[in-house]
């Protein structure tokens, strides 16, 4: 199962592996290095993992086909990150690198 992302910084298209996801791997752009923030990798992670326990639950009376599409999610998650947001996700982008390189 794959995810497949659009990179809003250089525009570049990847796919990121479902079991890649769930062990923990970034989700970094392999064109520009753009990245997303660590905490929202793991929730998305975690998210998702309990989407797919629900859908086995529902599997043996129902088939299920899902498409997510980020430019048309419905309210309140339509709404775009303030500055705000994006500049904390930046600096705890930056704090991880420095753990990091320790």
């Amino acid at each position: 199962m794959t995810i497949e992302l659009n990179c809003q910084e250089c525009d570049a298209a990847f796919e990121l592996e479902f079991g890649e996801l769930m062990e923990g791997e970034p989700i970094v752009c392999p064109e520009c290095g753009q990245r997303a923030p660590a905490s929202v990798t793991e929730e998305l992670a975690n998210a998702l993992d309990d989407l797919l326990a629900r859908v086995s639950d529902l599997r043996s009376r129902f088939h299920i086909s899902l498409s997510v599409e980020s430019d048309d999610l419905p309210p309140p998650y339509d709404e775009e990150p303030s500055e705000e947001e994006e500049d904390e996700d930046e600096s705890y982008d930056e704090d991880e690198e420095e753990y990091e390189d320790d």
